[in-house]
């Protein structure tokens, strides 16, 4: 019976953020978001006046982390295309059913300006007593 229950798995908790061009907000910008779970889930905006965006959270219903062989691993990345050019506001796989603290503290401040370098940025899932880490690709910068 236990292929029959189908799980809760978070594919990306709220998002929010603002994009720049060398301090300039950019606006009408097409923003996409690709989920890959099972399959790739696409979704997308643009940026209102202010340069601002919005995705809301996603999940979805799956048997898959039933089996004891299943490791569920999602791939999130979010970025946009300019003059040709991709820039990357998030690229990163989450591990387990659920969004952890850190994937939803940094996705809904996700504040990028073009003109920074992608870095790999290094998160700890402080949700999991093995404080995994996580390393996300990004332009974007987070205060701590």
């Amino acid at each position: 019976m236990l292929g029959l229950i189908r799980y809760t798995v978070e594919l990306c908790p709220e998002v929010k953020g603002q994009v720049f061009d060398n301090g300039i907000p950019l606006a009408n910008q097409l923003i996409e978001r690709s989920l890959t779970y099972e399959e790739e889930e696409l979704d997308s905006v643009y940026t209102d006046e202010n340069g601002c965006f919005s995705f809301p959270a996603k999940s979805l219903k799956s048997r898959k982390p039933g089996s004891i062989f299943h490791d569920p691993v999602v791939r999130v990345i979010i970025d946009l295309e300019r003059n040709e050019e991709v820039y990357l506001l998030w690229f990163g796989n989450q591990r387990g059913l659920k969004n952890t603290s850190e994937f939803k503290k940094h996705l809904i401040n996700l504040n990028a300006d073009l003109t920074s370098s992608e870095q790999v940025h290094h998160f700890i899932n402080t949700d999991s007593p093995f404080q995994e880490e996580h390393n996300i690709s990004s332009i974007c910068r987070w205060v701590n």
